[in-house]
């Protein structure tokens, strides 16, 4: 099962979302980072979900996702005459694209309820004997 298939894809963004060979991959990677980020796959797939997939696409097309990490500025310093300038960002922040912050609110709008009980997909059976 998966959050979004090329068909659905052609249905929410048009038969012309990206050149016939790159569907697949594209769809492909959606459903990566889809997964990646709920941490499982709920039973029903709601069209919520496929739009957030789509906007993944969208990204990955737009070269905003899965376009590769910039190294992550600690600090930077201009120093002239009369102008001096520094930036240093948070350790461990990371800037996310547009589409990963609609994603992420379209995903935080529902209340998905993992199958398998909180374990992201696996789950160990005890029993007692």
């Amino acid at each position: 099962m998966s959050f979004i298939t090329v068909e659905t894809a052609e249905e929410k963004l048009g038969k012309s979302f990206a050149p016939d060979g790159d569907k697949a991959r594209l769809v492909l990677l959606a459903n990566t980072w889809m997964k990646k980020e709920i941490g499982f796959i709920p039973k029903e797939i709601d069209e919520v979900l496929q739009v957030a997939a789509c906007e993944i696409i969208q990204g990955i097309m737009a070269k905003a996702i899965y376009n590769g990490k910039e190294q992550q500025l600690k600090r930077k310093r201009i120093k002239g005459d009369t102008v001096e300038s520094e930036k240093e960002y948070q350790d461990g922040s990371v800037a996310i694209s547009k589409f990963e912050q609609i994603a992420k609110d379209l995903i935080d709008s529902l209340d998905l309820e993992n199958p398998s009980g909180g374990f992201g997909g696996f789950g160990i059976e005890l029993m007692r004997v």
